[in-house]
């Protein structure tokens, strides 16, 4: 049975740990040591040179069900460094840069990280609307300024070109069940495959089953893709990624088929997969004979499931709500992602569809 507090501690410990798309090695390593604290044997887990982490669980042979879910989070590198000691940045994801503007954001070195800032408008001195009534700024005109008047002065404090920035990180509960942070997507979505390999220990799943943690998902599902080499003749995949939903009160309602605080959902329709109907109705009949109530939503944007397609796999996303997508107060309902994971532990002790 999935444990509440085991599944919050492992969220918070994940949320707290920055790693952008091609620097999720710091991720990896926490989960790496989740996994030892189970006491999973270390021949059975393995990971590639892009930096995927997998786990075999269940009967030997090949794998014929796949879980994913990524380890990456939007943020930036920085892409130049000026000569009065400012620094470009490039944005790793999708990013609006209206919500970061002025923001504080840390700089993660060789030698640890940094506090700095994304330089705003001095809203006393400056004349926005000189910039243009309807002026928004681009993703690449966003300045970093950590506190140089030169380049010189960058290099001294020890940050290069292609350092990562991410915002600081904090785990807050938020009323009587929502937790808030920066990169729930998709940090419950690894958490829940952590919860799903304590529980696997117990109760071997059916078939042979790999649970997977990608990289750089936000950066058009890469990791995903070296995934799909190795193991593109699995039966069924299944990615562990946010349903974004527009339940907040300045969202679009034509996304609020799916409520936070209602359970999991199918998402069977995004930009990269469009699940059959015959095949929908499969899997919410399948989690109904399980003693799970499915809520179906849609969305735009891709998930890892759908480069496996090609191999002709069943390939769809199991989520929960997610609030104010890409922000630094994403929301999740914890109730949510604990009936998320009883769902993944019972789906995973039948056969595949």
């Amino acid at each position: 049975m999935a444990d509440r507090t085991r599944i919050a501690e492992t969220l918070e410990q994940l949320v707290l740990t920055a790693a952008v798309s091609g620097s999720e090695h710091r991720l990896r390593a926490v989960i790496e040591r989740q996994l030892a604290g189970l006491g999973i044997d270390r021949s059975r887990i393995g990971h590639d040179r892009m930096g995927n982490l997998w786990l075999h669980c269940g009967p030997d042979g090949e794998p014929q069900r796949l879980l994913v879910a990524h380890m990456d989070e939007i943020g930036w590198r920085i892409s130049s460094i000026r000569p009065d000691g400012h620094c470009h940045l490039t944005p790793l994801g999708g990013n609006d840069a209206q919500l970061y503007e002025g923001t504080r954001v840390h700089v993660h070195t060789e030698n640890g990280s940094l506090p700095a800032a994304i330089a705003p408008v001095s809203l006393h001195i400056t004349d926005r609307q000189g910039l243009g009534p309807k002026h928004r700024l681009g993703p690449n005109e966003l300045l970093l300024d950590v506190g140089a008047d030169s380049a010189e002065a960058v290099a001294r404090l020890g940050i290069s070109l292609l350092d990562s920035v991410t915002w600081p990180k904090s785990f807050e509960l938020v009323g009587e069940d929502w937790v808030q942070a920066r990169s729930l997507d998709d940090r419950f979505g690894c958490a829940a495959l952590v919860e799903l390999a304590a529980e696997l220990e117990k109760n071997p799943p059916a078939v042979p089953t790999i649970l997977a943690w990608a990289v750089q998902e936000e950066l058009g599902l890469r990791g995903a893709r070296a995934l799909a080499q190795r193991f593109g003749n699995c039966s069924e995949v299944i990615a562990i990624d946010s349903m974004t939903v527009g339940s907040g009160p300045r969202d679009n309602r034509q996304f609020n088929a799916v409520q936070p605080g209602s359970g999991p959902a199918l998402r069977s329709f995004d930009s990269t997969v469009i699940v059959g109907e015959p095949d929908r109705q499969a899997i919410i009949a399948r989690a109904s004979e399980l003693g799970h109530a499915l809520q179906v939503g849609f969305m735009p944007g891709g998930n890892d499931a759908s480069v496996f397609q090609d191999g002709n796999a069943l390939c769809f996303a199991f989520g929960v709500a997610l609030q104010y997508s890409h922000s630094m107060v994403e929301r999740i309902r914890l109730a949510d992602l604990v009936t998320l994971c009883s769902l993944l532990e019972d789906w995973c002790g039948a056969d595949c569809i």
